[in-house]
C-alpha cells in the first residue's frame, strides 16, 4: 500500500469511525507505527484531523475542508472518469465555466481535442492547464485569491461573471444533500458559486460519492438547481434510489 492509498485507508476508518488509534492501523496496514504517526501528523496539518495520544480524531464539522493537495490525491481515478463524463455535454460553439477544485482541471486537461469553444474560469489550476491550448478561447476571472480554492473570488468576480452568458457550468463542492442542497465551507467560495448557478443556462455537478449526504457551512443551492449530477459508481444503491425517486438526474461513471 503506497503513501496515497494509506491516507485514504486512513480517511475511510476517520470517516467511519470517528477516530483511530495508531496501533490499530499499523497492524491493519502491515506497517510501522511511525510510518502512520507520520501520515497522521501530515492530515492534521492540512487540518483534517485533532491529533491526541495514541490516535487521531476526525474535524468533520460543517467549517472543515481538506487542503487543495491532499484533494488532488483522493479519488483520483474516479475524477478522471467524471471528467471524461462530462466532455459528453460540451459541443462546438459551448460557452462553459470551469470551477475551481481538482475535477474541473482534470476535464481542463482534456480540452485540448476540443474545437471553438469558450472556457471561462477563476480557478489557477484550470488557466494553467487551458493556457496552451489554441483550439479554446480561455476568459480568466480577476477576483481575491484564496489558496484552498487555488482560484478568485469575492465582488471582482462575481460581477465580471455577470457579464458573459454561460451554457454549461461544470461545478465542484464539499457536499451534496437531497434537503440541504450542494455546499461549501467557505462563505466567499460559496457566493461565487452562487452567483454561477444563477447565470448558467445549465448546470453539472461533478462530484465523487464521497461528496454525497453530506452539508457544510455555506449552502449554494438547492438540489432542484442542479440539471445533472455526474459521480462514480462508488455512490451506494440506497442514495441513488433517494435520487431517482426525487427525479435528480444521475450519470454514474
Amino acid at each position: 500500500m503506497n503513501a496515497i492509498e494509506r491516507k485514504r485507508y486512513i480517511l475511510d476508518e476517520l470517516q467511519r469511525n470517528g477516530s483511530v488509534v495508531i496501533t490499530d492501523l499499523a497492524e491493519r496496514i502491515q506497517v510501522s507505527s511511525m510510518t502512520i504517526r507520520r501520515d497522521l501528523n501530515a492530515m492534521a496539518e492540512d487540518g483534517m484531523v485533532t491529533l491526541e495520544h495514541g490516535g487521531a480524531v476526525l474535524n468533520n464539522g460543517s467549517l472543515f475542508e481538506c487542503s487543495i493537495s491532499f484533494k488532488s490525491e483522493i479519488n483520483a481515478a474516479e475524477k478522471k472518469r467524471i471528467a471524461a463524463k462530462c466532455m459528453e455535454y460540451i459541443n462546438e460553439g459551448d460557452s462553459i465555466f470551469l470551477d475551481t477544485g481538482t475535477t474541473p482541471n482534470e476535464l481542463a486537461m482534456l480540452l485540448r481535442g476540443k474545437r471553438n469553444i469558450s472556457v471561462l474560469t477563476h480557478s489557477l489550476l484550470v488557466a494553467n492547464t487551458a493556457a496552451t491550448m489554441r483550439n479554446i478561447k480561455l476568459i480568466m476571472c480577476p477576483g481575491e485569491f484564496r489558496e484552498n480554492s487555488m482560484g478568485f473570488l469575492g465582488p471582482l468576480t462575481d460581477d465580471f461573471i455577470q457579464c458573459f452568458q454561460i451554457d454549461t457550468l461544470f461545478l465542484s463542492l464539499e457536499g451534496i444533500d437531497l434537503n440541504d442542497g450542494i455546499s461549501v465551507v467557505d462563505v466567499q467560495d460559496g457566493h461565487t458559486k452562487k452567483v454561477l448557478v444563477e447565470k448558467a443556462k445549465r448546470v453539472i455537478c461533478m462530484a465523487d460519492h464521497t461528496k454525497f449526504n453530506k452539508s457544510f457551512f455555506y449552502k449554494i443551492a438547492p438540489i432542484t438547481d442542479v440539471d445533472l449530477v455526474v459521480t462514480d459508481t462508488g455512490l451506494d444503491e440506497a442514495t441513488q434510489e433517494l435520487f431517482r425517486q426525487n427525479n435528480i438526474p444521475l450519470a454514474l461513471v
